[in-house]
């Protein structure tokens, strides 16, 4: 499975949020949303979170006492309600600056949120020639 494409959707008034419908069966009944280091969020797949904890659990204690708490301690399981809808915690909107608009983002394995004022000024300055030439370099 390989999430693609971007998608934008707002929270209500209870601060739920649509799961865009074209990643939902992919995702399955359950999956996990956390926080990165830079201001968005990540879904996983079941499948996939696990095999990404047990990365993290395979570091040295020292190395991932830090990410243990950052990212394994502000996750979030989610099961979305019958009509594809979560809630997003606050301290993870708050991380990403989500207020009401977001857009998510296929990645492949995960799924990005970022918040839409983000999104959008992340495409408008996108450095192109530095994105040829990583292409260029790994043959893409």
């Amino acid at each position: 499975m390989s999430f693609v494409g971007s998608y934008s959707h707002s929270m209500d008034a209870k601060k739920r949020v649509f799961i865009p419908s074209k990643f939902r069966d992919d995702l399955g009944e359950e999956f996990y949303i956390t926080r990165k280091f830079d201001a968005y969020l990540s879904i996983y797949t079941a499948e996939d979170w696990e095999v990404y904890v047990d990365k993290i659990s395979k570091l040295p204690e020292a190395d991932a006492e830090e990410f243990q708490d950052f990212i394994l301690g502000a996750a979030q399981k989610c099961t979305p309600d019958a009509s594809g809808r979560i809630i997003i915690d606050e301290r993870l909107l708050k991380h990403a600056q989500i207020t009401k608009n977001m857009v998510f983002v296929g990645t492949g394995k995960q799924i990005r949120v970022w918040s839409e004022e983000i999104w959008t000024e992340r495409e408008k300055n996108r450095d192109y020639e530095k994105m040829r030439e990583i292409m260029r370099q790994y043959g893409l």
